[in-house]
């Protein structure tokens, strides 16, 4: 004669919840990486070093879809020169850089 299965419980379900969310969570924060200016092997072309800030502050955290906030914007020198943008998630705080080229603006 077989058993029946025991019920979940609350604790059981919210566990399994919160470690499907984290797992989330890191996936998105992996893809961040390997995106456009998630790293410094593939940085995202602008024009000027004016429109640096305001496109890393357009972006939004890949694990809450909050808001960042620019702690640094500074020139690094990774194989070649890039503007790093140090951000940190105004809601769950996580902190992540962003990266540019600088590409000049030819004539036509």
């Amino acid at each position: 004669m077989k058993k029946k299965a025991r019920a979940e419980s609350a604790r059981s379900a919210r566990r399994r919840l919160e470690r499907g969310a984290e797992k989330l969570e890191r996936e998105r924060e992996r893809l961040f990486g390997l995106s456009a200016g998630g790293n410094a092997e593939r940085p995202i072309a602008v024009e000027s070093a004016s429109v640096v800030e305001a496109r890393a502050l357009s972006v939004a955290c890949p694990r809450c879809d909050g808001p960042h906030e620019l702690l640094e914007h500074a020139a690094v020198l990774v194989g070649e020169r890039l503007r790093e943008a140090r951000l940190r998630c105004r809601r769950c705080g996580t902190r992540r850089s962003l990266f540019f080229r600088l590409e000049e603006r030819r004539p036509n």
